[in-house]
């Protein structure tokens, strides 16, 4: 009984490893993603009608989403490692208005993250936000404006706590 179980559980794993393995390459052929751009994972959604600009040698973790609007760029750098469960936005509603009421008024901007920065785990980045290179965003942080080159930010809304020092490694 335990081999037949065994081998249904491998069966069915491998069955859902290769469905995401044909959507990931339908986003490398969408957004131009190149190859040495690692999708850890599974559940990860890259959707909307903007565009999305990933560098070399980046990772995004699974259950992590990245949504452009039409109009709207997300652009990722090089050596960019980004945890589980991060949210990118380049559209969202503008809060002070009644929901009730169609159409409803959104902020869209795009969204850049730079060479060689590490965004932690349940990170959201709202749309119009510059993270500089060589950043470090702590995990369950929402970034709501421009972190500048070389900062370790956290917090709600996320805040520069200090600046990297190389001379301390």
């Amino acid at each position: 009984m335990f081999f037949i179980y065994a081998f249904i559980v491998k069966t069915v794993t491998s069955i859902k490893n290769f469905y995401w393995r044909m959507v990931y390459q339908t986003y490398r052929k969408k957004y131009h993603i190149p190859e040495s751009f690692w999708f850890g994972g599974e559940a990860i959604q890259f959707y909307g009608d903007g565009q999305i600009e990933i560098g070399e040698n980046s990772y995004i973790g699974r259950y992590s989403s990245i949504q452009t609007s039409k109009g709207c760029k997300v652009k990722i750098g090089n050596n960019v490692a980004i945890s589980h469960y991060v949210m990118i936005y380049t559209e969202n509603n503008i809060a002070d208005q009644d929901f009730n009421v169609k159409p409803r008024f959104t902020n869209k901007a795009d969204v850049e993250i730079g060479d060689a920065c590490w965004i932690g785990a349940k990170v959201f980045i709202k749309e119009g936000v510059k993270i500089g290179r060589n950043c470090v965003v702590g995990a369950h942080s929402v970034v709501v404006k421009d972190i500048p080159d070389n900062s370790i930010c956290s917090g709600i809304p996320a805040k520069v706590i200090r600046q990297k020092n190389y001379n301390s490694v």
